[in-house]
């Protein structure tokens, strides 16, 4: 018992001294804003009340409410960068007046944009739009729960390890950014972690009615943001084989996702399906946008003056993307929740690289998959 208390003690000093300094560094990184000078301040403070008493809860309350208040800080210092926001107000007014969206075209940065997202967007934000509420200030009331959303599914799997992830999501700059830049990343980000939250937590106490509930919000999310396919290309297969998994039928808990998939969405696509393949056209190679971002193509234009046309830029996406999906689908063992989250999140992440117009919005949704990856790879085992 005393050799166990001690690894304990050795896992929490590792633990604590790995977030202090990630931090630390993104601390810094986020400028002189008065709330992080604050933040900075105190960790001395924190480290002092750790070597007295080697206690986590005083940088788990710390890094929730630090990021937290960082989130309402940019709100105020932010404004519109991303027109997805101001699209999707625009697409609800339509939805309000009983047309179908995709019937529809908005004016955005980038000219006449047919509706990019998936029907649940329209739901999701609709309680604001009624309720005249800012839209931005919607989204980050959502992005202060992704922090501690992480934090539970942590303790649900009786684990320390998370926290450095937590203070990379609580205090990454270009997440504090996109809580208040008109994206939606956040909302996305946050439905997929309720229905992981419940799906651990359902394993956890064999509780069938957790599982029904994460296969619902499991529905929502599939249901919001067309990136989620790439959890869903293989959360599916992994359910399908670890078939004692989940307190319930693992075709009952498919069934309920389905079936909340198919509320929410097939009204609109059964209702204008060249409408919402248009806009599945638009967003694979029909955009208007030139190339620029985080990718390849803008490395080797930049770098050694390589220009590719826009066909053969989704030739090599599509390729490259398809191969690591199905290596990894072949190849890397999906037996537990951590690798489905990192087969996932590798597989978008090689979408990315190899896409021609990638924001770092895009590249949001990847933090907390892979930072979940990696804490769930030894939680728990189907």
């Amino acid at each position: 018992m005393g050799e166990e208390k001690q690894g304990m003690k050795k896992d929490h000093d590792g633990m604590f001294w790995t977030t202090v300094t990630v931090a630390f560094v993104l601390l810094v990184h986020n400028g002189r804003e008065p709330i992080f000078l604050i933040a900075l301040a105190l960790l001395p403070i924190l480290a002092l009340l750790f070597l007295r008493k080697p206690n986590l809860l005083a940088i788990v309350i710390y890094l929730l409410i630090v990021g937290a208040l960082g989130r309402y800080t940019r709100y105020y210092r932010e404004t519109y960068a991303s027109d997805t926001l101001l699209a999707i107000r625009d697409h609800i007014g339509y939805f309000l007046a009983g047309k179908n969206v995709y019937d529809q075209v908005v004016m955005a940065q980038a000219g006449p944009t047919p509706f990019t997202y998936l029907p649940f967007s329209l739901f999701w934000y609709l309680p604001a739009r009624l309720l005249t509420l800012d839209l931005r200030f919607f989204e980050m009331v959502i992005s202060m729960a992704v922090a501690p959303l992480v934090f539970v599914y942590g303790r649900i799997l009786r684990t320390w390890k998370h926290l450095p992830v937590v203070a990379v999501v609580a205090f990454t700059p270009f997440l504090l950014d996109l809580s208040a830049d008109g994206s939606n990343d956040n909302s996305a980000i946050f439905l997929l972690l309720v229905a992981l939250v419940l799906l651990v937590q359902s394993v956890r106490t064999r509780g069938a009615r957790w599982a029904i509930g994460s296969a619902v919000f499991m529905g929502l999310a599939f249901s919001f943001k067309h990136y989620l396919a790439f959890f869903a290309l293989f959360f599916i297969p992994f359910l399908w084989k670890a078939k004692q998994f989940l307190p319930i039928a693992h075709k009952k808990y498919l069934f309920y996702t389905a079936l909340t998939v198919g509320v929410v969405s097939l009204p609109f696509i059964l209702a204008s399906p060249a409408g919402f393949f248009r806009s599945l056209f638009f967003i694979e190679i029909g955009n208007f946008h030139t190339v620029w971002g985080w990718n390849i193509w803008v490395a080797l234009r930049d770098g050694l003056g390589i220009i590719a046309s826009r066909r053969e830029m989704w030739m090599v996406r599509t390729f490259a993307t398809g191969v690591v999906a199905l290596g990894l689908l072949k190849f890397f063992k999906l037996h537990n929740v951590g690798r489905v989250l990192i087969a996932s999140g590798i597989t978008m992440f090689v979408y990315l690289m190899t896409s021609d117009w990638t924001t770092y919005a895009y590249f949001t949704f990847l933090v907390p998959l892979i930072g979940l990856g990696a804490l769930s790879e030894g939680g728990e085992k189907s």
